[in-house]
């Protein structure tokens, strides 16, 4: 996962801050959650960030020490979820600069962009900073959260298929209820696995296979491995989408067709299997 840090110093724009009253100590000031892009406006509030989005982010220092006119500053952020755990590794950055006389007025600046993992459930996430000023020997910490929306992930106890059904199209829509297509069409099969478990640095390894019955429980077509997926990612991974998509012969025997879809979680060593049906009319 890329995370990219900038450093700068920034003039405050505004009268008071071109003459603020002396620093009274080391602090973290004007934390923002930009609208979308480094250095744009604060983002609504009440804004909820979704899965895989990119997160802009800045915060100034105050009150630090100036020696033989130079700033030694060290900062670190940690991402985490509502469960404690880290959405990536810990964000490290350094401001090493000269400061004149002109710049004691000056906050020094950092921004980020943090691109958030790509499942994550609905609820409050936390940045803390951390600010040490070398040449003072002191440190400070600051927490500022955020929300995440979106539908929660799916935690069963054992590992699971989930949501299977039959659609119109490759993507976006609801299942078709009851499934029904007739000769020719095109079949679209989605559903999801959960509850997979995970290895060592969150190593998953998933993969899973269809079998589609004839009216008469004879095999019409086997795909033992459609799809796997094998992973380590730093943020742990819950859930994994799975389909298929099928054209149906125009000679097709009208009637009840049965679908079987076979998941395997490899790490785990356990087996899943799911079932259902869909009708076919001329």
């Amino acid at each position: 996962m890329l995370v990219h840090g900038a450093l700068c110093f920034g003039l405050l724009l505004t009268q008071a801050a071109q003459k603020p009253a002396p620093a009274s100590g080391l602090r973290i000031a004007q934390t923002v959650f930009h609208d979308r892009q480094e250095g744009a406006a604060a983002i609504r509030e009440g804004y909820e960030y979704r899965s895989g989005e990119l997160l802009f982010f800045s915060f100034r220092i105050a009150g630090y020490t100036v020696k033989q006119d130079r700033v030694e500053l060290r900062w670190q952020v940690y991402a985490t979820d509502p469960e404690g755990l880290l959405l990536f590794d810990i964000v490290r950055g350094a401001i090493n600069e000269e400061v004149t006389h002109a710049d004691e007025q000056w906050l020094p600046r950092a921004e980020l962009t943090l691109p958030l993992p790509a499942q994550l459930s609905p609820g409050a996430y936390r940045l803390r900073i951390l600010v040490s000023d070398e040449f003072a020997d002191k440190s400070i910490e600051q927490t500022v959260t955020f929300r995440v929306g979106g539908r929660p992930i799916p935690r069963p106890e054992s590992f699971s298929i989930l949501n299977a059904g039959f659609y119109r199209s490759e993507s976006g829509g609801s299942p078709m209820n009851p499934p029904v297509y007739r000769q020719g069409d095109s079949l679209f099969l989605r559903f999801e696995l959960a509850g997979f478990k995970l290895g060592e640095k969150n190593k998953f390894d998933v993969g899973y296979g269809v079998r589609l019955l004839r009216p008469s429980g004879n095999l019409l077509y086997e795909e033992p491995l459609a799809a796997e997926e094998t992973d380590a990612p730093f943020y742990p991974k819950y859930l994994m989408m799975g389909g298929l998509s099928l054209t149906l012969s125009k000679d097709l025997t009208p009637g009840e067709y049965t679908m079987i879809i076979l998941a395997e979680d490899r790490t785990g060593g356990v087996k899943a299997e799911h079932t259902l049906t869909f009708l076919v009319e001329k």
